[in-house]
């Protein structure tokens, strides 16, 4: 089975758009599937140091956000382990920032991701994300079917 079944999805997404977090910082968009995830946010005044610029923590959080979505994109619940995270440019006031978080290598226990994350075209931040897979299953265990199961 390569594509997740439509209730699946969902109830997952649903799961996703209730994240606290990722309401706080104001967290417009969220696109997934399996493996993916892309979340996109305005930096508000709210999210500045006190230089005026984006604050890296409105970064890291972003990309822990998307990091978050596209881990658990698979229905089994993960929890980040580690980000490394490089700032390649400040943000500003008013900028739409796209955090991406795409899947490169996967196993029973890690996952391992490429995050980006854009205004525009210009990259403003890249980080590796790892995370632990658990056993336990969004949703339960018995929702998902058994050959998704044993291929993610």
């Amino acid at each position: 089975m390569t594509n997740l079944p439509e209730n699946l999805r969902e109830e997952l997404n649903n799961i996703f758009l209730s994240d606290k977090t990722a309401e706080s910082i104001g967290v417009t968009s969220v696109d997934w599937k399996p493996g993916e995830a892309y979340v996109k946010s305005v930096l508000t005044e709210n999210f500045t140091n006190f230089l005026g610029v984006g604050h890296g923590g409105f970064l890291f959080t972003l990309a822990d956000v998307a990091l978050s979505f596209a881990s658990n994109s698979h229905g089994r619940k993960s929890l980040a382990m580690k980000v490394d995270i490089t700032y390649h440019r400040g943000a500003s006031i008013g900028d739409e920032v796209t955090a991406s978080a795409i899947e490169f290598s996967r196993s029973r226990r890690f996952s391992n991701y490429r995050i980006e994350l854009h205004v525009g075209e210009e990259l403003v931040a890249s980080a590796t994300g790892l995370a632990f897979r658990t056993d336990e299953w969004h949703l339960s265990e018995d929702a998902w079917p058994e050959d998704w199961k044993n291929s993610h």
